[in-house]
């Protein structure tokens, strides 16, 4: 039996364990009750020294449990063509940077031609039980680094990426010293029914983005944000609240014109340390080129 999709651990000890079981063996080292009853119902998704067995099997000092990378059934994501601009890739992660006017998932409008769609044609050949695991997804309108989870060994073990983004806003800002915005985002809600739109309201979840004004332009400005919390549009919408709305926003900016097909903001920077490696994998984009008329610094 081929170990390519296992992990493999060692049982050193096993007088902590409240049963000496693989069960318990999972648990103790942080895998999900979800993550355990998938590994339960998929045939020969446990080993024990290299031979099928159970969730309830017991265990002693020195044996090797294996469980398998992808206990789900594989995504049924229509396939989609496209050119992968592909940063980095190992066994455990695909990271690549998505253009503008791009969705991350397969939608009614976007059926035929996503990056979920684009990454399972990419990893269909290589991987025949991929399950598509996006770590951070953007908006249709942001460009940027995404980065995909190949297995749920590598999803449970990212915990935490630094994440910097650059926007190109409305309005000069008359310093460029760093601040804070925190602001409550509150979704809009009609009839039961969320809508796209957020607004800043007391009644909802606090929500901090720190910014640094990086240049002025004529009219418009070019910022870098970093975020403390994760809210939809929390970008957009926090600079909108300053008067500083992100250009081509069609959501945010009520001076938008339809002069632009998308939003100027980017993911443009990722850190994190990789679980299995150790080393610190750090990676930034170039600005898209449809950038190329609004700034004129170095990157």
């Amino acid at each position: 039996m081929t170990m390519k999709n296992f992990e493999t651990y060692t049982t050193e000890n096993c007088s902590n364990l409240k049963k000496p079981t693989i069960y318990f063996f999972l648990k103790n080292n942080g895998f999900s009750e979800h993550y355990i009853k998938h590994l339960r119902n998929t045939p020969n998704a446990i080993l024990l020294n290299d031979t099928p067995s159970t969730i309830n099997a017991q265990i002693k000092v020195g044996d090797k449990v294996s469980i398998s990378n992808n206990p789900y059934s594989a995504s049924n994501i229509q396939p989609c063509e496209g050119n992968l601009d592909i940063l980095f890739e190992d066994e455990d992660f695909l990271i690549v940077n998505k253009p503008h006017n791009l969705s991350c998932m397969p939608t009614q409008s976007h059926y035929s031609n996503n990056l979920g769609g684009q990454i399972v044609n990419y990893m269909q050949t290589k991987q025949p039980d991929f399950v598509l695991r996006i770590v951070n997804r953007l908006d249709k309108d942001t460009a940027g680094i995404v980065v995909v989870a190949k297995n749920v060994i590598a999803r449970n073990n990212i915990s935490s990426i630094n994440k910097v983004y650059h926007a190109l806003c409305k309005n000069n800002f008359d310093s460029l010293l760093p601040f804070t915005i925190n602001k409550p985002i509150h979704t809009v809600n009609t009839n039961g029914i969320n809508q796209m739109k957020r607004i800043i309201s007391s009644e909802g979840k606090q929500s901090i983005t720190n910014v640094l004004p990086l240049a002025n332009f004529n009219n418009y400005s070019l910022i870098q944000a970093t975020l403390e919390t994760g809210r939809t549009h929390q970008i957009r919408v926090h600079l909108s609240s300053i008067n500083h709305p992100l250009l081509g926003d069609t959501i945010y900016n009520s001076d938008f014109e339809g002069q632009s097909t998308n939003s100027y903001l980017i993911l443009k920077k990722i850190t994190f340390v990789h679980f299995r490696t150790h080393k610190t994998i750090s990676l930034e984009v170039p600005y898209p080129s449809i950038w190329n008329d609004k700034i004129n610094i170095q990157q």
